[in-house]
């Protein structure tokens, strides 16, 4: 089993709350987090590893569930956007969980979709317009960003199945 689940949701809208849920459904399986904010010390007790060291290790993983906290970091340095894409194509074979969290939909690289299984969507503070641009071939997720965006639960979330 490989999974790949991206976390959307500005802050104090549940990301760690529902990671942290999600953790606990895979209890069988070592943790691998990325806690820039010491939210997680309860599932992982390692000293916090610089992203890039963390990002390099990851790589290395084999049945473990990969947790990317302030995952827009991994993405935003030339250079990892490839080694993640590897990663990611190789993700069946290492039977690894991935959960990455974002703060923001536009955050979200394009091609990671091709490999996520699940977006777990909450409320951003997104421009609609440039979100319509950037997914206009995901449907489901351009209308539950809509939805979210004009419900007044902060804590709602919108689940979308993509593969």
């Amino acid at each position: 089993m490989s999974i790949c689940i991206i976390n959307v949701g500005n802050t104090g809208t549940g990301k760690t709350t529902k990671t942290k849920e999600l953790l606990n459904s895979y209890k069988g399986m070592p943790y691998f987090i990325y806690d820039v904010n010491l939210e997680y010390e309860e599932f992982y007790k390692a000293p916090l590893l610089k992203f890039k060291d963390f990002l390099l290790e990851s790589t290395k993983k084999t049945n473990t569930v990969i947790v990317y906290e302030e995952a827009t970091i991994f993405f935003k340095h030339n250079g990892n956007t490839h080694l993640i894409g590897e990663m990611l194509v190789r993700k069946r074979h290492t039977k690894n969980v991935y959960i990455f969290n974002f703060h923001a939909l536009h955050q979200v690289p394009i091609f990671i979709l091709d490999f996520a299984n699940y977006v777990i969507l909450g409320q951003t503070n997104d421009v609609p317009s440039l979100i319509q641009k950037k997914f206009e071939s995901f449907d489901k997720i351009y209308n539950s960003f809509l939805t979210l965006q004009a419900s007044q639960n902060k804590f709602e979330k919108q689940f979308i199945k993509l593969n």
